[in-house]
């Protein structure tokens, strides 16, 4: 009977320990580490696929012309540039640098010029679009200017 109490305390003993241990694994820290990556690793299976899909799509359109090649391969380059441009935001984001807002308003801005591009090699876009689109891209300018300057000035100050 003596011995079952022993065993008891024991196992409590272990179930603690090992209680501590999971507690020192599975801190927030490490769960934003985990989802860092995951999202790191999925965007940059995104950006491989869409290497593969310019690829594909440019000697595809070989037989089109020479025009057709190089507007697919330009609207394709621009998306890779959003896409990297997202990552450093999600790369920036985990890291905890505060800049990552400043990568979204890139990326915005390239996908909107992105879409102008497009918009002008398929004859599609007309003053009313391109004139909205342009005042987007003005704020959004604006704003990306506001926060590099205020990031700078801040900067200062903490060197002081």
């Amino acid at each position: 009977m003596h011995d079952n109490a022993d065993k008891k305390r024991l196992d409590n003993k272990k179930l603690n320990e090992y209680k501590k241990l999971i507690r020192k694994i599975i801190t927030p820290e490490n769960i934003i580490k985990i989802a860092s990556v995951i999202v790191q690793a999925l965007l940059f299976v995104g950006l491989a696929l869409v290497f593969i899909f310019v690829i594909i799509q440019a000697i595809q359109s070989i037989p089109q012309g020479l025009l057709e090649e190089a507007t697919i391969i330009l609207e394709n380059s621009l998306l890779i540039i959003i896409f990297f441009e997202i990552y450093l935001s999600v790369v920036d984001f985990f890291r905890g640098k505060g800049r990552s807002v400043i990568y979204v308003m890139d990326a915005t801005i390239s996908f909107l010029l992105r879409e102008i591009i497009i918009g002008v090699f398929t004859e599609t876009i007309t003053l009313t679009y391109l004139i909205g689109i342009g005042i987007v891209i003005g704020i959004i300018s604006l704003g990306r200017y506001a926060l590099s300057r205020t990031e700078k000035v801040i900067s200062k100050k903490k060197n002081k």
